[in-house]
């Protein structure tokens, strides 16, 4: 028994309105009426004993104790939906293994390996999914709460409060650019770097400035376009937007294949490094443990 906890439909309507800031958009989306969504939010206020939304010049304001609530709100419903959508498709299958992985991890490194684990475990169902879907806190830090990912790959330092953590990947950094750049037109006699527009990773602006001093380089002052994640800038590479620098891990198949030229220079190693992380409670699992060699020994290849 959950004495404190709303009723279901009252915590949807309050969501969805909190979400769009309006009683109509709420209603079109859970198809009642705004007048429903309304009477539903009005009796969760109720419950609570707190206003969760402001009416200013006829526009809904959410207000600051309606915002703290809505985040978790917010992923429990998404998880409850999640947990639904697998349920339907697999039938509640004891033996899936939930991943949480970084995007270009997956895509560049991890998902070209798997036929391998595959084949040699093929009663084990992998379930990816990525920091969008609740993988992530706020803060950038692996979240494992809920039992909703059983194993992760993150990057970072290593030292997360109560998970464990095992080096799996170091990272070193290289500069790359399509032999095509170079070759249409460019002045030999002049650098890449200053010839051709930087690209940069979003979430790492301090790299090619980390790589200049490395390289004791005159810093440069990055004017190429800008992405999220690793797999978008080497795509933009090759593509000849630009240089990047790129995890060598991430491009051996495009260095190897020509598609991409790695720029003199020495390497810059990474203060972080990619890490398998998992909830200790659950450490001991078959199937996590069956993962947890098996990747193991694949990066250590």
């Amino acid at each position: 028994m959950r004495p404190h906890t709303p009723s279901l439909k009252s915590l949807r309507a309050f969501e969805a309105a909190a979400r769009h800031l309006s009683f109509t958009r709420a209603a079109e989306e859970l198809f009642v009426t705004p007048g429903a969504i309304s009477q539903q939010v009005a009796a969760l206020e109720a419950h609570l004993g707190l206003r969760l939304f402001e009416r200013v010049r006829q526009r809904l304001k959410i207000t600051d104790a309606g915002r703290n609530y809505l985040a978790p709100l917010k992923q429990s419903l998404d998880r409850i939906e999640m947990a639904t959508v697998d349920l339907l498709a697999h039938g509640g299958d004891t033996d899936e293994l939930r991943i949480g992985v970084l995007p270009s991890l997956a895509a560049l490194w991890l998902i070209p390996k798997l036929p391998e684990f595959s084949r040699l475990h093929p009663d084990i169902r992998l379930n990816l999914t990525t920091l969008n879907l609740n993988f992530a806190a706020a803060e950038r830090s692996p979240d494992l709460a809920g039992g909703f990912i059983n194993i992760g790959l993150f990057y970072g330092d290593g030292h997360w409060p109560n998970l464990k953590a095992e080096l799996l990947l170091a990272e070193t950094l290289v500069p790359v650019i399509s032999p095509a750049l170079l070759w249409d037109g460019w002045n030999p006699h002049q650098s890449p770097f200053d010839h051709f527009p930087l690209l940069q990773h979003s979430t790492r602006p301090n790299s090619w400035a980390e790589w200049f001093v490395h390289n004791q380089m005159p810093a440069r002052r990055p004017k190429g376009a800008s992405f999220e994640h690793f797999h978008m800038v080497i795509a933009a590479a090759i593509a000849g937007l630009g240089v990047a620098i790129v995890p060598r891990l991430f491009v051996l198949r495009e260095l190897e294949s020509g598609l991409l030229k790695e720029l003199p220079g020495e390497a810059l190693h990474s203060r972080r490094a990619y890490y398998l992380v998992s909830d200790p409670s659950v450490s001991q699992d078959a199937p996590v443990r069956t993962f947890r060699s098996w990747l193991l020994e694949t990066a250590g290849k």
